[in-house]
C-alpha cells in the first residue's frame, strides 16, 4: 500500500463534510484527500474502484493516526453481563486484508447450478447509496444483481441471496466484521458484529474536531488567523500548543 498522509493536521482536513447523506462517497473524500503525492495519483476513481475492505482497511490505517497499533471494543456478556473486551490490531487488519485481496469473486451452488458474482468496490456502494429501495430485499436483489458475472441470471430468491451474502462475508471479512468472545466468567461464547467503516469515521471525525480546537486554541492566543496557522509545520503547532498548556505567556 501506498503511503498516505496522515489526516486531522491540515487546512484541507476541515472542508471534509461527516455528515454528507452518501457514506460512500465520504470515504472517497477522505482518502482522496490523504493520498499525497502517491504513484497511484489523487483522483477520486482509483479510490473508487478499490475493494470494500480494501478501503476499509486504508481508513482504520487513517484513524489509527500512527499513534496506537490496535483497536480496542468492549462488549457485554450475553450470559451473565460482564464487561468484555475484543482487540483487533492493524497487522490482523492487514493480514485479513492480504488473503480477500487474492478473491476477485465468489461463487455458490444453488438448485443444481452455479453463480458467480464479482466483489463490490467503492464505486458500487456510491451508486447503491444514491438509489432508493422499498425495503431490504429489493435492496440485496439489486446490488447482487449488478454483482453477477453471468448476465441474464434469474431473479434472486431469499435463500440465494443468503447464501451469497455469506459468501461475500467469507471472501471480505472487514465489510461485516463478526468476532466472537468467550467469557472467562461464565463461558458463554458471544458473537457479535462491528462496522468497522463506521468506527473509522468516527475516530476520523473526532480527529478533525481536535483540528479545530487547536486551531481555535492557538488563534485565541497568539491571534493569529486560520491562514496564518496552517502556515506553521504541523510539528511545530504542536509545540506552540504544549507551551500554552503549560501556561507559557
Amino acid at each position: 500500500m501506498k503511503e498516505m498522509r496522515r489526516f486531522g493536521i491540515h487546512a484541507s482536513d476541515l472542508t471534509i463534510d461527516f455528515a454528507v447523506g452518501n457514506e460512500s462517497v465520504l470515504v472517497t473524500r477522505i482518502l482522496e484527500q490523504c493520498a499525497g503525492n502517491a504513484e497511484e495519483g489523487t483522483r477520486a476513481d482509483f479510490f473508487r474502484e478499490l475493494s470494500v475492505g480494501r478501503r476499509i482497511e486504508r481508513l482504520l490505517t487513517l484513524a489509527a493516526d500512527g499513534e496506537r497499533s490496535a483497536f480496542s471494543f468492549p462488549f457485554h456478556c450475553t450470559g451473565c453481563n460482564q464487561q468484555l473486551e475484543f482487540e483487533l490490531t492493524l497487522e490482523e487488519i492487514r493480514e485479513l486484508q492480504r488473503h480477500a485481496d487474492s478473491i476477485d469473486a465468489v461463487a455458490v451452488e444453488f438448485g443444481g447450478q452455479s453463480f458467480e458474482f464479482r466483489k463490490p468496490c467503492g464505486r458500487d456502494q456510491e451508486t447503491w447509496g444514491a438509489m432508493s429501495f422499498a425495503d431490504q430485499s429489493e435492496a440485496m436483489r439489486v446490488m447482487l444483481g449488478s454483482l453477477a458475472l453471468k448476465q441474464g441470471a434469474p431473479r434472486l430468491g431469499l435463500e440465494l441471496i443468503d447464501l451469497v451474502d455469506d459468501a461475500m462475508d467469507e471472501a471480505d471479512p472487514l465489510v461485516n466484521f463478526r468476532c466472537q468472545i468467550t467469557c472467562a466468567e461464565c463461558a458463554a461464547t458471544n458473537a457479535f458484529s462491528i462496522d468497522l467503516c463506521e468506527v473509522a469515521l468516527a475516530m476520523l471525525r473526532g480527529l478533525q474536531t481536535r483540528l479545530i480546537v487547536q486551531v481555535h486554541r492557538l488563534a485565541s492566543h497568539y491571534h493569529w488567523s486560520e491562514q496564518e496557522i496552517f502556515a506553521v509545520p504541523h510539528w511545530r503547532r504542536k509545540q506552540y500548543l504544549n507551551l500554552i498548556a503549560a501556561g507559557g505567556s
